[in-house]
């Protein structure tokens, strides 16, 4: 059972939820904006920091979402 809830996507913050629509439509997970998003200032300071490290750089968002998963999953992780 979670300690916490994932907001859905119209209970967050505006500018979160324009992120989060932008990250899915870019075929990302938003799950990190649904539970983040309840501490909405701390998720963006996150965002400011992390954005860049998965958005740039020479290996394609879809293949370092797959290697996430696969890695997740060879750890028995359910998120």
């Amino acid at each position: 059972m979670p300690i916490t809830r994932m907001l859905e996507l119209s209970e967050l913050d505006p500018a979160l939820r324009e992120a989060a629509e932008k990250w899915g439509a870019q075929g990302g997970n938003v799950n990190m904006h649904r539970v983040f998003g309840q501490m909405p200032d701390f998720f963006r300071k996150f965002v400011e920091f992390y954005g860049p490290l998965v958005n740039h750089g020479r290996v394609p968002l879809r293949v370092k979402e797959l290697a996430r998963l696969r890695v997740a999953n060879l750890n028995e992780c359910h998120y």
